[in-house]
């Protein structure tokens, strides 16, 4: 197989391993820091995509994707919206504030009225105690969030009582909210905040305690991709027959902001690793180009233009960079697979963590190993260069 001048002698220049030692030691070191970055990069990558892929189905599983009011049944206008976005359910539900007070604590809460036979399906799945279908055998039972509980100090079967934020009435003894006595029924456990605000009771039981004008449910939509949702919100606020269209931003959008600003501060300072380790390749090079002066002055005598002499350098410099990132990229991929494995055998604890949550994203390694070439190409410039602004007249004077 015959290859490109330039690149047979970039490569044979790269697998040399003949000459100046402390050029071949250089060029080492700057294969392994870059094989090092690619590799930390990707494996706190996936830690972190694990961490939100957590976060999204803890917080998100909970709280309405997008909740909106309407008149119009789901039946006029979910087709049209699920040709465009992937939706796993549209269900009827009341949120309002309310506070619940036990013999020893009052605290404030989201109370949800939902219908037990239509919750969402990680709802069901964080049941920690109870039956959901006793919301429906047992006329004002309530569930509550696995935090919310442990402040409010109760047990199942205990009564606590309920008084709504909006609505009341006046009395003898002056205005007096809406209150009800409500029987535990059971926790929720989601292992995230929600357990300290949440609680749910059958939406009838919900609609019977509000004010006559809050008692029509809202419809929320769950989607697949819950990231979705603020598309599907603006386009649901633009369309007549919605008077309030609202999604999970507005209570757990800082949240989610943070987590996105935390990866990509994360993703700068890892790939910082991998410029400094590319742009070693600068020091690699300039050296080599310096003691290959000769031989490069004898290629241009025997007519090896500008362009084919900077593509032997920039070959030898992006064959380092290419196999650090490749390695790199390999032992990411391994490291993050057997990441879990690896802490249990060091005996490494991560405080409330049984295990790291890991989700290696195929595109994201991707654009980790193009990241990774980018740095390279950029710093076997400045050294092409040279080569090419070499004069053969000066260098074989002497020679």
């Amino acid at each position: 197989m015959h290859l490109p001048v330039s690149l047979y002698i970039g490569l044979r220049y790269s697998q040399s391993r003949k000459g100046n030692a402390f050029i071949s030691f250089i060029t080492l070191f700057s294969v392994a820091g870059i094989l090092l970055g690619v590799m930390a990069l990707t494996i706190v990558s996936s830690v972190m995509n694990g961490f939100e892929a957590e976060l999204k189905k803890r917080i998100l599983g909970v709280i309405p994707h997008v909740l909106v009011k309407t008149e119009q049944p789901p039946e006029s206008w979910q087709p049209a919206l699920s040709r465009q976005y992937p939706l796993t359910d549209i269900t009827p539900l009341l949120q309002t504030e309310a506070l619940v007070q036990s013999p020893r604590q009052l605290t404030a809460v989201m109370l949800q009225g939902l219908d037990p036979d239509a919750l969402p399906g990680f709802l069901q799945q964080s049941l920690l105690l109870g039956d959901w279908q006793s919301l429906l055998s047992q006329r004002y039972s309530i569930m509550l969030g696995r935090g919310l509980a442990e402040q409010l100090e109760v047990s199942l079967g205990q009564q606590i009582r309920v008084l709504l934020a909006s609505g009341g009435n006046y009395t003898p003894l002056g205005w007096m909210p809406r209150q009800r006595l409500f029987t535990v029924a059971g926790f929720i456990d989601t292992g995230s905040e929600v357990d300290e605000v949440l609680a749910v009771t059958a939406q009838g039981d919900l609609q019977l305690l509000l004010p006559a004008n809050e008692r029509e449910p809202s419809y929320r939509i769950s989607l697949q991709e819950p990231f979705q949702a603020p598309l599907l919100a603006a386009r649901l606020s633009q369309e007549p027959g919605f008077s309030s269209v609202t999604d999970w931003r507005d209570s757990h959008g800082k949240l989610f902001a943070a987590v996105a600003m935390e990866k990509a501060m994360m993703w700068l300072m890892l790939l910082l690793i991998v410029a400094v380790a590319a742009f070693n390749i600068v020091s690699a090079l300039v050296m080599m180009v310096t003691e290959k002066q000769a031989e490069v002055a004898i290629l241009k005598t025997q007519g090896m233009t500008d362009r084919a002499l900077f593509l032997v350098f920039a070959v030898q410099g992006m064959f380092n960079g290419i196999v650090g990132a490749l390695l790199g990229v390999v032992l990411g991929v391994l490291g993050s697979w057997q990441l879990n494995n690896l802490l249990t055998l060091f005996g490494v604890q991560v405080a409330g963590v049984p295990e790291l949550p890991i989700v290696m994203d195929v595109s994201q390694i991707g654009s980790i190993f193009a990241s990774a070439l980018g740095l390279t190409l950029a710093a076997v410039l400045y050294p092409a260069w040279r080569a090419v602004k070499i004069n053969p007249a000066e260098i074989l004077r002497d020679e």
